[in-house]
């Protein structure tokens, strides 16, 4: 990853280069690069390659150099379009073939203008194979370096788009988790709420007002990438005095130490934390209570419940596993989860560690 910023810092930073190479608006001046270059390889070849035979060959001098450089044009023009999608799919073993072939063909153009015009030439004088080798190594360095400019064109593009699927992926994964939040809770909120609109409006109208709360932070401040951990923390509030008006035997409390105003996490993460220990809860417990404690210490936050009339820990592990899938999205490696029954009053004791930074 870090090479890969590297390489986009420097060739921003070089951005004539970059654009010439790689932007579609200079393609005609890099055709215009590649015949160029294209040409001058074919003219030199024929005043130095062909120096001992241009006598012989008369004007035919400037056929075989316009010949040549047609040739090199077309060789390019099927590499460009039939041999780098050897690449692109994956298949380098084709793509090296035709590069061998291609230099192959390059290299025996001299050769053969060199047995048509010359009638005592010997490819395999000693100085021959010597030129001919060393040709066919230029050949096989200049061919990648001609295609390279689109290779690389074609990897950044893809390698963004993998990017942006890897964001998608990711906002699609947290507005699951998301969707996951409280259903069941919130069903139970109002089914109670309709049983008592009779029997207890006032209480009715009170549950209803607290779950209007939970759900437009849900819909509008859950939609922010962070929100202030004391906004979360009213949230949870809210949630939890609903759960003590229609569950019987329900309490809890929250305490904070340290500085928790300017602390920033991400949206409906304590909620699912908290709500994994209510839905782990039998409902015949006569004594249910969470006691929750916020700390902020040194850039970790930390989270812990005491939670008492909790008798399925597997129960509670297993709701766990949504929390820890949510957190795995957030915040990867930086955050920790302990479970502990060792309490000497046979409580148990949930702890979350997050790391801010």
């Amino acid at each position: 990853m870090y090479l890969r910023n590297l390489f986009y810092i420097r060739m921003n930073q070089q951005s004539f280069l970059y654009n010439f190479l790689l932007d579609p608006s200079y393609k005609l001046w890099r055709y215009a690069a590649l015949i160029l270059f294209f040409t001058i390889i074919s003219v030199n070849q024929a005043i130095v390659g062909y120096k001992e035979i241009i006598p012989v060959m008369g004007n035919k001098v400037y056929w075989i150099v316009l010949n040549t450089i047609l040739m090199y044009m077309v060789t390019v023009y099927l590499f460009f379009n039939l041999v780098l999608r050897f690449l692109s799919l994956g298949q380098y073993g084709r793509f090296v073939l035709m590069i061998i072939l291609c230099a192959t063909l390059f290299t025996a153009i001299p050769n053969i203008v060199y047995a048509v015009y010359q009638e005592d030439f010997d490819l395999f004088e000693e100085w021959a194979i010597v030129d001919n080798l060393s040709a066919f190594i230029i050949f096989l360095l200049c061919i990648p370096g001609v295609v390279l400019p689109v290779f690389i064109r074609n990897w950044l593009l893809s390698d963004q788009r993998l990017n942006q699927l890897k964001i998608k992926q990711k906002s699609s994964q947290i507005e699951q988790l998301k969707e996951q939040i409280n259903p069941a809770s919130f069903f139970k909120v109002l089914h109670k709420s309709g049983t008592l609109v009779k029997a207890d409006p006032d209480k009715a109208s009170a549950m209803l007002m607290k779950l209007g709360v939970l759900l437009r932070y849900q819909l509008y401040d859950c939609n922010r990438p962070q929100v202030l951990l004391t906004a979360e923390k009213s949230f949870l509030l809210n949630f939890l005095e609903l759960e003590k008006m229609h569950a019987i035997g329900f309490d809890y409390s929250i305490t904070t130490t340290g500085k928790v105003d300017n602390i920033f996490i991400s949206p409906s993460l304590l909620l699912p934390y908290v709500q994994s220990v209510v839905n782990a809860f039998n409902g015949h417990n006569e004594t249910r209570r969470i006691d929750i404690e916020v700390k902020n210490a040194e850039e970790q936050l930390s989270v812990t419940l005491r939670i008492t009339g909790l008798e399925h820990i597997p129960r509670l592990k297993e709701e766990l596993i949504k929390v820890e899938e949510r957190l795995d999205t957030l915040y990867k490696d930086r955050y920790t989860i302990t479970v502990s029954d060792q309490q000497p009053d046979g409580e148990i004791d949930v702890d979350l560690q997050l790391h801010m930074k």
